[in-house]
Formats: structure tokens, sequence, C-alpha cells
């Protein structure tokens, strides 16, 4: 399978795609779940509530992997794989930005208007220590 290159790698990542973020369960066994993200300085920023089992499992083990793929011809994936960090930044700027990618204007910002002051939830990045990308 031929490689992107890093400008290809780079604009796939910024266009809105849902993503499965994997992380390691309580028994160390690897759980996937579908998230979005935004590509951002060289990480992937994402955010979940913190009562969800993919924010305990960060928090015991903050190894991650993230896989963003297109599923028709051309296949492509690009494969992130890091630790995960908690942000200060604002989570209602974040969230909107990604609404919006997803969504459009209108319901993006309506979307985001419920991730004002919102303790429960977190903003994480993952930062790749390995990025590994494929062309089909």
């Amino acid at each position: 399978m031929p490689e992107m290159s890093a400008e290809e790698i780079e604009a796939f990542l910024r266009e809105p795609r849902v993503a499965v973020l994997a992380t390691v369960g309580s028994r160390g066994r690897p759980r996937t779940v579908p998230i979005w993200f935004l590509w951002e300085d060289g990480a992937a920023y994402l955010f979940t509530a913190r009562s969800s089992r993919k924010w305990r499992n960060l928090l015991a083990n903050p190894a991650a992997s993230l896989c963003i793929d297109h599923r028709e011809p051309p296949y492509r994936s690009v494969m992130l794989d890091g630790y995960v960090e908690e942000s200060d930044a604002s989570l209602y700027d974040y969230v909107r930005r990604m609404a919006v990618a997803y969504y459009g204007a209108e319901r993006g910002d309506e979307f985001a208007e419920g991730y004002r002051d919102r303790p429960d939830v977190a903003l994480f990045r993952l930062v790749p220590e390995r990025v590994t990308a494929r062309l089909s």
C-alpha cells in the first residue's frame, strides 16, 4: 500500500470525519468507540463526559489510538498512536468548531450551546507519537 505525504495527511485530518478511539479497559482489553475530533497544531482534540467509560479508561491508562478512515475508493486511513492529556482550552470553543464542521453553522451553533459551562465534560487531546497513513 502506498503511503500518504505529510501534506496529504494534514489535509485528511482537517476534514470532518468520525474517528474510532481505542482505549485500554480495566481488564487490559481494547475498547473502541466512534468519536468526533478536531485536528489542530499536531494534536487531535476530542471531548467526552467525565462519567464515560472511555474517560475512565483514559484516566487509568492514557495510552490511546485514533483511527480515521475514508471508506470509499480510493480508500485512505490515518492512525494516530500516543497519549491523551486533558486540555484547559475552552470546551465550548472546541465543541462549537467541531459541531459546525460536522453539522454546518446553524445546527452546529445550536448543538454547541449545550456545552457552555459543563464541568461534567472533559476536553482532551491525543498527541501522536506515531502516525501511520495508507492509500489504497
